[in-house]
């Protein structure tokens, strides 16, 4: 069976986001390097691998409702979200309960980590979205 159009437009949207990812994952690792050595590293990938999980749950809903009605879309964008702020939010609780999580890392590496992630999923996903075709209907 061939996917319809609307899933092949998210899945391409997918896609361009992990590409983009890996080319922030890259940076995360050389900056993490080069505020701490090796914990800095780990704490950089331990950062790019949080926001890839972050956009990639919400990506993946996507392209499983892709031809869904607008309604179910919505419901399942709104649920998607709280449970990835409420994991993030689990996350921020474990590290504020056990500070010796958070004195394992390096924070500078992580935040960095964190923002290459982001902007290299986003930057991934513009680009393919300029890339796709999309039909437009005027009146």
């Amino acid at each position: 069976m061939t996917p319809s159009p609307n899933r092949v437009r998210a899945t391409r949207l997918f896609v361009g986001g992990l590409v983009g990812w890996h080319g922030g994952l890259v940076l995360s690792a050389v900056a993490g390097i080069i505020l701490s050595g090796g914990l800095g590293l780990l704490s950089g990938l331990i950062g790019a691998a949080l926001a890839v999980a972050y956009y990639a749950i919400g990506q993946g809903v996507q392209m499983q409702y892709a031809d869904a009605p607008p309604q179910t879309i919505r419901t399942v964008s709104v649920a998607s979200y709280v449970v990835r702020v409420s994991l993030l939010g689990a996350l921020l609780w474990a590290s504020i309960v056990w500070p010796s999580v958070i004195d394992a890392i390096d924070t500078r590496a992580l935040f960095a980590g964190i923002v290459l992630g982001v902007l290299g999923w986003l930057t991934g996903l513009v680009v393919a979205f300029r890339k796709l075709r999309v039909p437009t209907f005027g009146e």
